[in-house]
């Protein structure tokens, strides 16, 4: 990537000033997400000259008006009929660093919209511009740092996780969802559309030397048109990530290529190829499932944050090894379905035997239940054996710990349900201490306990997910993360 592109992400992610040609009411929008983000309004510039305010701000007859010698980011929201003689004249206006076409209608739609990408190509192509755009057909830019968002109820606190999706109705759900469900809090975002000029490719190399930026989640679609050598350059960057890369490609079917045609207008690539980049370079393969994507966002963001507060560097951490997994419940039926699923999607449930069942008698000589992986123990929970028992049962070359829980009512201060959430801490803690990874699963149902519970789990840093499938898979996400990055010999 060179420092040209790098300079121009700058001015995309961090503007210190914005345009929008033309500002309507329809573009609402975009005017509540920048306030929500605090983005500084004096640099804000509406350019309509048939309106005098929009959203309570001013605007400008055209950009020659602007107290500005240059404009770092111009939203260009205008019909696709005048979109050519619109991007024509700004440029002769004032010195435009970035634009975001925010136009559709173009590529995806029909052989009229095909040629006006082309025609926008060109003037973006000529040397005497230096403009870098993204779209067309995309919602734009997103990031707390930079102070802005295309849309309201974004979160407004910085994160560890970037994006590049070409969608934006996707991009915007994923990280509403996983802001909800797990607190997930982002770097920077980009809905890129149909991807005319600034490149996925390039996004990706950004982010990979961008210290803001831990993980990074991508919805892919296709080529653009406009871009024939753009695969080769792509590969090569996925094969040279550093950080970790949560790659979904929306075209994996012949049925949903020809979907993405009159979505994006890019050009899918097929089975056996795709195959072949997920097997060479270190992405993880999410299944076309937003919430896989925000699953295993949420584990890679907490087990990186875990290795990043012992001041571990991201290139150092290790990731597990193994596969072998501890249950613990409080009933037997579920242990066998849980068991079912952990063998189904990989995993191993150890059988415990011998010396280790001998061990864990000793503590526990129990009468109801099992301790022979998965633990069934339905009347300890509150006790000291409880802890005792999952020290001796995680020592047993366990590399992931599950415990099942629920919250029962509304209450801990309680000295049962006190001595059962400690135990759920120490539990955790020392799992952690042994670098293996912890889970709780708390079934979803509407209960105001059970939402409050949950929140508490949260706050305390417990990895916490609804089912055992969810957590196994994201698990399992990880685990073939570091299995990858050990074969590709990209392990310091």
């Amino acid at each position: 990537m060179t420092t040209d592109t790098t300079n121009y992400l700058d001015f995309l992610f961090n503007p210190r000033t914005v345009a929008v040609y033309k500002a309507s009411e329809k573009l609402d929008y975009f005017f509540m997400g920048f306030k929500e983000q605090k983005f500084n309004t004096d640099k804000l510039y509406l350019i309509n000259p048939e309106k005098e305010e929009v959203n309570g701000l001013k605007c400008f007859k055209s950009l020659k008006e602007i107290p500005e010698e240059e404009i770092d980011l111009l939203i260009l929201a205008v019909g696709r009929d005048k979109i050519l003689e619109s991007l024509k004249m700004v440029i002769k206006q004032i010195k435009i660093n970035t634009i975001h076409i925010f136009t559709a209608g173009l590529g995806e739609s029909d052989n009229v919209g095909k040629q006006i990408e082309k025609e926008i190509v060109e003037i973006l192509n000529d040397d005497n511009n230096h403009i870098r755009a993204i779209g067309p057909n995309c919602m734009g830019v997103y990031s707390p740092n930079g102070h802005l968002a295309y849309e309201p109820f974004l979160p407004t606190e910085p994160g560890n996780i970037a994006f590049v999706f070409q969608s934006g109705d996707l991009h915007s759900q994923t990280i509403r969802i996983g802001a909800s469900r797990y607190n997930l809090s982002y770097s920077k975002g980009a809905s890129v559309g149909n991807c005319i000029d600034l490149q996925i490719s390039e996004f990706l190399q950004y982010y990979d030397n961008d210290i803001d930026t831990d993980i990074i989640g991508v919805y892919f679609e296709g080529f653009s048109k406009h871009h024939p050598n753009e695969g080769r350059k792509f590969f090569q960057v996925l094969k040279n990530m550093k950080k970790p890369v949560l790659f979904m490609n929306g075209g994996k079917t012949k049925r949903s290529q020809t979907a993405i045609l009159t979505h994006t207008g890019s050009i899918g690539s097929n089975k056996k190829i795709w195959n072949a980049i997920v097997k060479q370079t270190p992405i993880v393969d999410i299944p076309t499932s937003m919430d896989d994507m925000i699953d295993y966002l949420y584990l890679f963001n907490r087990y990186i944050d875990r290795f990043k507060k012992l001041g571990t560097p991201l290139k150092n951490i290790q990731y597990p090894t193994g596969k072998n997994s501890l249950l613990i419940l409080w009933s037997g039926g579920f242990g066998i379905i849980h068991t079912n699923i952990l063998t189904e999607l990989g995993l191993n449930v150890p059988y415990f035997e011998g010396e280790t069942l001998n061990k864990l008698r000793q503590i526990y000589p129990i009468k109801i239940g099992s301790l022979k992986n998965p633990l069934d123990m339905p009347w300890i929970s509150s006790s000291q054996k409880y802890f005792e028992v999952a020290k001796i049962a995680i020592s047993a070359n366990i590399d992931l710990v599950i415990i099942e829980t629920d919250s029962w009512g509304d209450e801990f201060e309680d000295d049962h349900r006190s001595e059962y959430y400690n135990n759920l801490l120490r539990i955790r803690d020392y799992t952690e201490s042994l670098c293996k990874i912890f889970m709780l699963i708390l079934p979803q149902y509407p209960s105001k306990s059970n939402e409050r519970y949950r929140n508490k789990l949260l706050k305390d840093n417990f990895i916490v997910y609804p089912s055992v499938r969810r957590a196994a898979k994201s698990f399992m996400a990880l685990y073939e993360y570091g299995r990858k990055l050990k074969a590709l010999n990209k392990l310091k």
